[in-house]
């Protein structure tokens, strides 16, 4: 018997819900009536079908006959002529950190690199020797141990799927640039990421491509991302037009895959891709093809299908950075604080 009028209130309760016919208020005070007489019924004495047929009779009588009338100060019919419960809009916050993208140290190209290597007085012998002491000390490493268990976990918890699912509950905007640019002591730096010219095809550094100039740095590995970034490229371009002599200003396009799969199918499309981008944009145009989940912290990146911007000055530092289709707002600050910093020689 228990059983039955429980299921009978549960149904009962979702009729009138799904029909709209009472508010989520009325409905929970119904629930709490129905349950009330619920618990009357079963201390009473009543035993049989016929106590059945009582329960489910008085919890019927106490349902209203009527369509109740829409309420007009009800918030749900404000703006929703269905009657469905409306979403409030989510309000965005501004980009994580105070809109410090990067990290602390300065990049240096392999060249430099190799360079410093090349003045040392240690032999190649001797660096492969300590390269191996560490391997071997790292793997014996327990706390070592623990924090690549944690990366494998999240790399495992956070794939395509885990993305897609955060699009289609938070969109394509997680945050909003800021409405300036931040200051050049309080800035980090732009990391170095080594890629393919599309011009040349051979290998490119993106420290020696931004060193010396204002460059909006576009980012993304989708096609979804591409359109994104066109909400800011268009007018960016629009200002500071690519191929110009003697020009300070310039627009870099870094294209990451991350998929090795999806890197092999662009690998054989680059001529496509060639002729998809305007010539004058092939020389600052990179091709990445392997994993940069160590810049995506630094960098806030934490969803592959977007697009991101970023501007730099021309010491390698992120002076303001933005993601998804531009706002009015963003717009405007990017395209002024583009014009502050070639004002000022790009620092």
């Amino acid at each position: 018997m228990a059983h039955f009028t429980s299921r009978t209130i549960l149904q009962a309760s979702w009729m009138l819900r799904s029909m709209n016919r009472i508010s989520r208020q009325d409905a929970l005070k119904s629930i709490a009536t129905m349950k009330n007489s619920h618990q009357t019924c079963l201390i009473s004495k009543s035993t049989g079908p016929s106590g059945v047929f009582t329960t489910s009779s008085r919890l019927y009588s106490q349902l209203p006959t009527t369509v109740p009338q829409k309420d007009a100060n009800d918030p749900r019919e404000a703006g929703n002529n269905d009657g469905t419960e409306s979403e409030a809009p989510r309000t965005l916050s501004y980009s994580p950190y105070g809109g410090r993208f990067g990290v602390p140290e300065q990049p240096i190209s392999t060249k430099s690199k190799a360079l410093t290597q090349a003045k040392s007085k240690k032999s190649p012998f001797a660096k492969a020797k300590e390269g191996m002491k560490s391997k071997v000390s790292d793997w014996g490493d327990k706390e070592k141990n623990l924090e690549k268990r944690k990366e494998l976990l999240h790399d495992f918890q956070s794939g395509y799927f885990a993305e897609l699912s955060e699009l289609n509950r938070t969109g394509s905007k997680l945050w909003k640039g800021t409405p300036n640019m931040i200051s050049a002591d309080k800035a980090l730096y732009m990391p170095n990421i080594t890629g393919t010219s599309l011009k040349t095809s051979k290998p490119v550094e993106l420290v020696d491509l931004l060193h010396g100039k204002v460059s909006l740095v576009a980012i993304s590995g989708t096609r979804f991302g591409e359109e994104q970034l066109e909400t800011f490229v268009k007018p960016f371009l629009e200002k500071w037009p690519m191929g110009m002599a003697n020009s300070k200003v310039q627009l870099v396009e870094l294209n990451i895959q991350e998929n090795p799969l999806k890197a092999g199918l662009v690998r054989m499309m680059v001529p496509f891709v060639r002729k998809s981008i305007p010539e004058e944009r092939h020389a600052t145009y990179m091709l990445h093809y392997k994993s940069i989940k160590h810049l995506k912290g630094p960098l806030s990146m934490p969803n592959s299908y977007l697009g991101y911007v970023f501007l730099v000055d021309g010491n390698c530092k992120i002076r303001w950075g933005a993601h998804g289709k531009a706002t009015e707002e963003e717009l405007q600050t990017l395209l002024d604080s583009v014009q502050r910093l070639s004002e000022r020689g790009g620092k």
